[in-house]
């Protein structure tokens, strides 16, 4: 609930401070005007009286300090009309008026210029309703508008913020749903062309040659809709990380259980060097990141992959090192964003290490990259100790 500004109480009690104060000035000037005139009238009528009867000093002293026939005294001047008494009334009704008048003018001015104020925040907020938020209304004096002024600003900047992140995840949703849609559509593009062979074969190797690539596009979508499931519960906040102490080693093989197939189908050497370390991190979404670092290692070494586990006072580090074509200049910057394919492989989906990204950063970690062509690329991994 808004208060009435303390301003206005203070220009008021000083105002009417003021009025009475000259309120009491002109009451005593006109109480010794009238006294001045009681003392002329008196000094006239005594000298007279004297003039012509000097025996009288002694009764008109007596009748100073005895006061009496006070009554007989007031009626014989009323009769004759002998003293022009001057009504102060009207000056103190004249007083009483204006001091009423410059009082309404006082919190006329105020008010209009309160009903200004709330005008033109009337108005600013008409503006915030129509999605424009370019007005400034901020103020640096004191009272309840201004502070009502200000919390309406920080509201105006926390609505503006709201709405162009609503708007970016607009687009953002928009160019994920295309991406998916691209996405999704080259399988089953290929599904289509091979349920088309299929009816039309009656070769049962060549069928059974197309089942399994018609297999392979399967898998290869619900890969694709489960990462895209998982990339958007770690993005809304709904998954809560589960930190657990692991050794490091056990991590690591906990990440390459999946991959140890592939690793001997391709005759990749796997190198271990990893310190005895205790690492504290949601063990589950940590092996998902690496696996994917390490699975996309496997996808361009030539033979050999070497993971180094190490520890300092300031963090825990994981390299994983490839020596295989490389990544492009042009395409290192982007190697961690969602959809992105680099020139070496057009086959990625582009999710894996957008993927691991998140997890690593959700963490408090960092992630890094640094690659030669024709050499390899290593990914490398920062848990932070003063954070993990």
């Amino acid at each position: 609930m808004i208060t009435m500004n303390k301003n206005y109480f203070i220009i008021n009690f000083i105002l009417i401070i003021i009025l009475i104060l000259f309120y009491f000035i002109i009451s005593n000037i006109i109480n010794n005007n009238y006294k001045q005139q009681m003392i002329t009238n008196d000094s006239y009528l005594i000298g007279t009286l004297l003039e012509k009867h000097p025996e009288l000093k002694e009764d008109i002293i007596t009748s100073y300090l005895i006061k009496d026939n006070y009554e007989l005294g007031n009626n014989f001047i009323k009769e004759y009309n002998l003293i022009e008494v001057k009504n102060n009334n009207t000056i103190i009704l004249l007083y009483g008026l204006i001091s009423f008048v410059i009082l309404f003018l006082v919190n006329f001015i105020y008010i209009r210029n309160i009903y200004k104020k709330i005008s033109k925040i009337d108005k600013y907020m008409n503006n915030i309703l129509n999605d424009d938020y370019s007005i400034d209304i901020k103020e640096y004096c004191e009272g309840d508008i201004s502070n009502l002024k200000n919390d309406i600003y920080k509201m105006t900047i926390k609505l503006k913020e709201q709405s162009e992140l609503l708007t970016k995840e607009k687009k953002y949703l928009e160019e994920t749903l295309q991406d998916i849609s691209h996405q999704i559509k080259t399988p089953l593009t290929s599904m289509y062309m091979i349920n088309d062979i299929l009816s039309n074969e009656s070769n049962e190797n060549i069928k059974k040659e197309f089942l399994i690539k018609n297999k392979n596009q399967i898998e290869r979508i619900e890969w694709l809709v489960t990462s895209l499931l998982k990339l958007s519960r770690l993005e809304s906040g709904t998954v809560k990380l589960k930190k657990e102490k692991i050794k490091l080693k056990e991590l690591i093989t906990k990440s390459i259980e999946p991959i140890n197939v592939l690793l001997e189908l391709k005759n990749i050497k796997l190198v271990k060097k990893i310190e005895d370390v205790d690492l504290n991190v949601d063990i589950n979404w940590t092996v998902e990141a690496l696996l994917n670092i390490i699975k996309n290692a496997c996808e361009h070494t030539k033979d050999k992959i070497e993971i180094i586990g190490s520890t300092n006072p300031l963090y825990t580090e994981i390299k994983i090192i490839d020596n295989g074509v490389g990544i492009n200049k042009k395409d290192i910057k982007h190697i961690f964003e969602r959809f992105y394919k680099g020139s070496h492989n057009k086959e990625s989906i582009g999710i894996g290490l957008n993927m691991s990204k998140k997890i690593i950063n959700l963490q408090n970690g960092i992630i890094e990259v640094s690659s030669k062509e024709d050499v390899g690329s290593t990914f490398t991994i920062k848990f932070y100790k003063n954070n993990i």
